[in-house]
């Protein structure tokens, strides 16, 4: 791969429009000739990343594509999906600054900042612009203290360790746990924690910060509608101890 100049900017959204977005944020994406951003497959949104920034950057000027990635369990698929991509923002390098957006913070089970470690190691140059975690925009909507002094705070893959069965570890672990990535077995992971008599200490929050964000907790966990369950990529579990 032939280093260029310009620099792959892995660029956080925020959750949820464009209120999240920082000055940083809004200036590295206006400065940059490209925009790639991840299209969540089969949502009903899916250019969330995109509808942050476009209510902030004119971007009717900029090269704007958006990249699908199936989510697949195999890792060979996984990398050639992201080799794909990575040629993808190679090409657009030549041309100019390269913006790379994904919601939330770009440091927390983002593909941007996946993409980013790819590049970084052919050589290209690449920055990270950080941003507002959702969990902790589900924490402000909670009016919940995630962490005092001394205290642990673990952020969990909710499917992926409902699957390989170390969500109970997890449960009966110290500190507040925040679980994220759940959308395949949530309803699953709702009942190991009510299996846990732990419904009293857990809230979900589904899509923080928006107009339509919803909050279910202790007992009505279990009594969440049924259609939150296939939108249930934006849900985030928080359970501390109170």
């Amino acid at each position: 791969m032939t280093t260029t100049k310009h620099t792959l900017y892995a660029v956080s959204t925020g959750p949820s429009g464009s209120k999240y977005l920082t000055q940083e944020a809004i200036a590295v994406i206006t400065s940059c000739n490209t925009i790639f951003y991840p299209v969540t497959p089969g949502g009903t949104n899916p250019h969330i990343a995109f509808d942050c920034i476009k209510q902030a950057v004119d971007v009717s000027r900029k090269q704007c594509v958006g990249v699908t990635f199936s989510m697949s369990r195999n890792e060979k698929t996984t990398e050639q999906e992201y080799e794909t991509v990575v040629n993808q923002v190679s090409q657009a390098l030549t041309h100019g600054d390269v913006a790379f957006i994904a919601i939330g913070d770009i440091s927390i089970y983002s593909t941007a900042a996946r993409v980013a470690d790819i590049m970084q190691s052919k050589g290209m140059n690449t920055q990270f612009v950080s941003g507002v975690p959702s969990f902790c925009v589900a924490a402000g909507s909670l009016k919940l203290d995630l962490a005092q002094t001394d205290e642990e705070i673990r952020i969990i893959p909710g499917d992926a360790y409902f699957k390989n069965g170390k969500l109970d570890s997890v449960l009966e672990g110290e500190g507040t746990k925040i679980i994220m990535k759940s959308a395949r077995h949530l309803k699953d992971i709702l009942h190991a924690i009510a299996q846990k008599d732990m419904l009293h200490h857990a809230s979900l929050v589904h899509n923080a910060g928006y107009e339509n964000e919803k909050v279910f907790q202790g007992k009505a966990l279990l009594s969440i509608p049924e259609d939150l369950f296939s939108r249930a990529y934006m849900s985030i579990i928080i359970i501390k101890k109170t």
